[in-house]
């Protein structure tokens, strides 16, 4: 099991259940050539809650514009997204999928992600549609960290308590799972917002 895969488990185990969990409904697309700006407007429901959003934003393509949708919309809850960057992006043609005259073919669409710590995470969709798995990839990446984010806080909450409460196995297991965790997202951001929480 590799350190992404790791941390993905042990945040499904830490939320259970209530992690964010998006699925896109529709979306819309426009692009000035001229400018080469690209608005997107896409709508998209939490699988558990049934409760809808839109993501819309704007910016040079289709990624960078959904992400600017999707970071203003939750970088206030969770600013460990302001510490993310792209590290790549690719596009593969799956011509062995297709028919006729190949035009139907699948493409895998990799996204790369690199937090603070410069630790890089791959996010990958393979569809007909280049567009719908691009916007995928992005969604994968933003519920990676947000949902990474979450469980620290959960963590170190517990931790403090079982120090609190002198438990030391219970300090073992939280910081190892703590440890884990900051792998993905940046520690110092997600306590700070925790102290900020705490005064009110």
């Amino acid at each position: 099991m590799n350190r992404q895969e790791a941390i993905t488990d042990l945040v499904a185990e830490i939320l259970d259940g209530t992690q964010l969990d998006l699925k896109v409904d529709s979306y819309t697309l426009s692009e000035d050539l001229e400018t080469r700006t690209v608005n997107i407007r896409c709508e998209v429901h939490d699988v558990k809650s049934g409760a809808k959003q839109v993501i819309q934003g704007s910016g040079v393509g289709l990624i960078d514009s959904f992400f600017d949708g999707f970071f203003n919309l939750y970088s206030n809850d969770y600013p460990s997204l302001k510490t993310i960057r792209f590290a790549d992006f690719s596009i593969k043609a799956k011509i062995e999928t297709g028919k006729n005259f190949l035009s139907d073919s699948a493409a895998e669409v990799t996204l790369r992600v690199a937090n603070s710590d410069g630790h890089e995470f791959p996010f990958t969709e393979v569809s007909q549609s280049i567009t719908a798995s691009s916007i995928h990839t992005v969604l994968m990446a933003g519920e990676f960290f947000c949902n990474s984010e979450r469980a620290v806080k959960v963590i170190y909450k517990a931790l403090q308590h079982a120090r609190d409460n002198k438990r030391p196995d219970s300090v073992t297991r939280y910081t190892q799972q703590l440890t884990t965790l900051v792998h993905a997202t940046s520690y110092s951001e997600v306590i700070e917002q925790i102290k900020r929480d705490s005064l009110g």
